[in-house]
């Protein structure tokens, strides 16, 4: 029998081993997104009908766009079971799905739509998934709706998708929402302050559900984003003070957010960033990423739409670390396992 020299064998080892790399890099990495890893940020837009994804381990970070159901996005949320974005549609008041998104990203045929809602809310704003199987979009008053606030309920599965579930109005302006261990935290838009609900889902379809508790934060002039992190039982909020100034918004970061009972936050119990080095302007929503302490900001009005990153240790007018162009940026979705 005649065996192979040692050198044939070492050059047969050295293709396998880069025939390996290859398929696994092939798998893994799309168009700078890693697959393998779950630091990805999502963004809806409300003027250019792309959604943003962003690995925020890249260096430089770059932003990957596919089209969008509508050309007014806001609320999103990612599911990483099937690589499955959700998003509120608001130039037809829908809710979409989008499946394989990461692997979808280089496909020449874009990214597939797969379940579509009825139409059951305008000016939808702020969206909110409880496990998987029920999403939630809050319906700010408008001439559309005739005034009515309300936070609208979806049923969900991969097979039937989305199915109304009820309409719960509210006697408030609803924005961004926040869903932990059962209680909904909803932003009262126009006001200084955020609503409790401990049990919003057991209100029955078309009854106004009534607050809980309501929170008020000294020194913040209009909410609209909002993130809690249990890890670190932090509460992110936004500012945009006034709608058409691009210098006075804010982020207020509450420390031990679930150990506090007072129902009105003074300076004392919080840390604001604010100010001309901040390039917060108009901030609609905010995400926070524990494993790096960062908080990422949808700033709307500064250069038509931006990506900004603080570090969480940041207080008064401290400027992000980045600074990333995103067209008409109006939410935003940080996944972590």
């Amino acid at each position: 029998m005649t065996y192979p020299s040692f050198s044939k064998l070492l050059l047969l080892l050295l293709t396998l081993t880069a025939l390996s790399f290859t398929s696994c890099d092939d798998d893994d990495d799309v168009l700078g997104i890693d697959l393998t890893d779950d630091g990805t940020l999502f963004m809806s837009s409300n003027t250019t009908g792309l959604v943003g994804v962003l690995d925020v381990n890249d260096n430089p970070l770059e932003v990957e766009t596919f089209a969008s159901a509508g050309m007014d996005a806001d609320g999103i949320y990612y599911d990483d079971s099937d690589e499955m974005v959700f998003q509120v549609i608001r130039s037809n008041s829908t809710l979409v799905n989008y499946k394989d998104v990461l692997d979808d990203l280089d496909d020449p045929n874009g990214v597939d739509v797969v379940n579509t809602s009825t139409s059951d809310f305008t000016n939808g704003r702020g969206l909110v998934a409880i496990g998987n199987s029920q999403f939630v979009v809050a319906q700010d008053a408008s001439a559309e709706n005739n005034n009515t606030n309300a936070i609208v309920i979806y049923g969900f599965s991969e097979n039937s998708g989305f199915t109304l579930a009820k309409t719960i109005p509210t006697d408030f302006n609803l924005w961004g929402l926040e869903f932990v261990d059962g209680t909904v935290y909803a932003v009262v838009d126009n006001s200084d302050s955020i609503a409790v609900f401990n049990n919003l889902f057991d209100t029955p379809d078309g009854q106004t559900a009534t607050p809980d508790r309501y929170i008020r934060v000294d020194g913040l002039v209009r909410t609209h984003g909002i993130a809690y992190n249990e890890q670190d039982d932090l509460m992110v909020l936004t500012d945009v003070g006034a709608a058409d100034s691009d210098s006075d918004g804010a982020i207020f970061i509450i420390s031990n957010f679930s150990t506090r009972s007072n129902d009105v936050f003074a300076a004392a119990d919080y840390v604001r960033i604010g100010g001309a080095n901040t390039r917060l302007g108009n901030p609609v929503d905010v995400d926070y990423d524990p494993d790096d302490d960062r908080i990422f900001v949808a700033e709307r009005l500064r250069g038509g739409g931006e990506l900004l990153i603080f570090q969480s240790s940041a207080t008064g007018n401290t400027a992000p670390i980045e600074t990333i162009p995103f067209a008409g940026i109006s939410s935003l979705y940080l996944n972590r396992d």
